[in-house]
């Protein structure tokens, strides 16, 4: 597995999602 995977919560969505600098893939797996 890649080290550059992380794993988001509710709370760190904001922070590590939308106000990332650069384009971001986001796996929703449920």
């Amino acid at each position: 597995m890649s080290d550059k995977i992380i794993h988001l919560t509710d709370s760190s969505f904001e922070a590590d999602v939308l106000k990332a600098e650069g384009p971001i893939l986001v796996d929703f797996l449920g």
